[in-house]
Formats: C-alpha cells, sequence, structure tokens
C-alpha cells in the first residue's frame, strides 16, 4: 500500500512537472522594464468657444421736429381779438357787395363769418421753414452678438524616455516620472 501511495505520488508529480514545462515554453515569457521619463511636453488643443457679447452703438434718426397742430398745440391763441372784429366787418362789406335782396343779408353773414375765420388764422399763422421740420436725434441701440473666442486646452502630455539608446515619447493624460515596458518572449 505505501508502494502505491508513493507510485501515485511520483506520478502526480512527474504529469505536474511536464504541464508546467511545457506551459513555461508553449506560449512565451513576458516581463517589465521601466524607463525614467527624461522630460513631459504638454499637448494643446484649441478650441472655439461661443461667449454672449452685448454690443452698443450711437445711431442718428431723421426725426420730424416736434409736430405744431395749430388746433391742438400751446402756441394756438383761441381768443377774439381787435384783428378778428377788423376782419368780421371787412367780411360783411364785401358780401354786401355781391348779393341782392335776401341774398344780400346771407352774403355779409357768410362773408363777416369768412372774415373773422381768415383774420384769425392770419393772427395764428406760423411759417415753417422747411429746413428744420426736421432734426436728428442719437438713440444708443443694444444687440447681443456672440463672439468666438479661441482657448488653449491641455489634452494630454508627451513624455519622453529613452530606452536602449532610442527616444521613445508616451502620451498620457498627466506627466509621468517613469513608463512602464512590456517585454514578451514567444518560442
Amino acid at each position: 500500500m505505501i508502494k502505491s501511495t508513493i507510485l501515485n505520488l511520483i506520478k502526480k508529480t512527474f504529469f505536474s512537472g511536464i504541464v508546467i514545462g511545457s506551459s513555461l515554453y508553449a506560449g512565451g515569457d513576458r516581463f517589465y522594464d521601466y524607463a525614467r521619463v527624461t522630460y513631459s511636453e504638454p499637448i494643446y488643443e484649441y478650441v472655439y468657444e461661443k461667449v454672449p457679447n452685448r454690443v452698443c452703438e450711437d445711431v442718428k434718426y431723421k426725426v420730424r421736429d416736434n409736430y405744431d397742430d395749430q388746433y391742438y398745440s400751446s402756441g394756438y391763441d383761441d381768443s377774439l381779438g381787435i384783428d378778428t372784429l377788423v376782419g368780421t366787418a371787412a367780411g360783411a362789406v364785401l358780401g354786401s357787395q355781391i348779393g341782392k335782396g335776401n341774398g344780400r343779408v346771407a352774403a355779409q353773414i357768410v362773408g363777416g363769418l369768412l372774415g373773422a375765420k381768415v383774420a384769425h388764422e392770419i393772427r395764428n399763422y406760423k411759417p415753417r421753414a422747411y429746413n428744420k421740420a426736421y432734426r436728428y436725434e442719437t438713440r444708443t441701440e443694444c444687440y447681443d452678438e456672440p463672439k468666438r473666442v479661441e482657448k488653449k486646452m491641455i489634452t494630454g502630455y508627451k513624455n519622453y524616455f529613452v530606452y536602449n539608446g532610442v527616444k521613445h515619447f508616451k502620451t498620457t493624460d498627466r506627466p509621468i516620472n517613469r513608463v512602464r515596458i512590456n517585454h514578451t518572449i514567444e518560442f
């Protein structure tokens, strides 16, 4: 019984050794080495971004000068003056020269009213210079105009190192001190 246990133990050891030995030589071997980084250089990328921007400008407008409506403005004189009475009398005299009979009375009344109106309008007449009818106003107008801004951003780092006398670099998100180098030996 001891012989058979020893024999089984030898068989298991032998087969385990063959399996382990063949796995070592079957696919190859892998090991790592490290190289010291000599310097790191940032990698820049330009990004364009729209930034809100308010623009204000002074704009000149041609506007009509204060419109002077003679019936509604404060400069209109609505009182009865001597000129209105003189206009009424002159209109009545002229009207009496036009008609005959009952038409003469009607012509005097109409002439008196027209004379009063003409006299009243002459008193309130204000001549307007055509070149002064308009003036220029300056108004400030603002509007939004997005401004395109260029930003310089770091997107990564080139880490330079020398391995076996040859200069290499590895790109990473941040600067590093050493680089791991993988070696694989295949059989």
